[in-house]
């Protein structure tokens, strides 16, 4: 899987709008943003929250190319704009991650209700393709799984996310883990 650093603004999603955000700004508080030193989990300066970007015409390049699974999937349910639930759905690491991205202030918004219903329906199909789907609040990722989630702790630019088949004596097992991305050769 070609890695992404996580939360990043740069989505590879290759999705073109098809809704508008109206008022919902969350990405602006919960991805990072690169080329303005923008941290996850906190309000972009350029952000009027509820209103949009206050520097839209001029926003760097990875902001123009970010689209969320809400805006730019048809097929995603309209009642999980990311105003609403709380968290922010993108298609990254070449299509091979679905990843969450919740509001810090409510970082358990990712647990409920159908949210968590759209998480696990994901992760079943994401197990069959070799795919991942990962919640991050703030930097804390936690894996969503078939038969559970697990806390995968701070990720961190230079590092990925893996996954490995074990064989156990139920049958296989998804085993997710956090690793340095590999070295180039020098």
């Amino acid at each position: 899987m070609t890695p992404t650093p996580p939360h990043s603004m740069a989505a590879d999603a290759g999705l073109a709008p098809t809704r508008a955000c109206g008022t919902c700004t969350l990405c602006c508080k919960v991805m990072a943003v690169q080329a303005l030193d923008k941290p996850v989990g906190t309000w972009c300066q350029h952000c009027a929250p509820g209103r949009g970007c206050k520097i839209h015409e001029t926003r760097p390049q990875e902001c123009r190319a970010f689209n969320c699974l809400w805006l730019g999937d048809p097929k995603f349910p309209e009642h999980l704009r990311p105003d609403r639930t709380k968290v922010v759905f993108v298609l990254e690491a070449g299509g091979g991650r679905i990843a969450a991205y919740v509001d810090p202030s409510v970082p358990a918004a990712w647990r409920q209700g159908e949210v968590y219903s759209v998480l696990k329906r994901l992760s079943v199909m994401a197990a069959e393709t070799r795919r991942q789907v990962v919640v991050f609040v703030r930097d804390a990722a936690t894996a969503i799984l078939p038969d559970r989630d697990v806390p995968l702790g701070p990720v961190h630019v230079g590092q990925q996310i893996v996954y490995s088949l074990k064989q156990t004596s139920d049958g296989p097992r998804i085993e997710p883990r956090v690793e340095a991305l590999p070295q180039a050769p020098a």
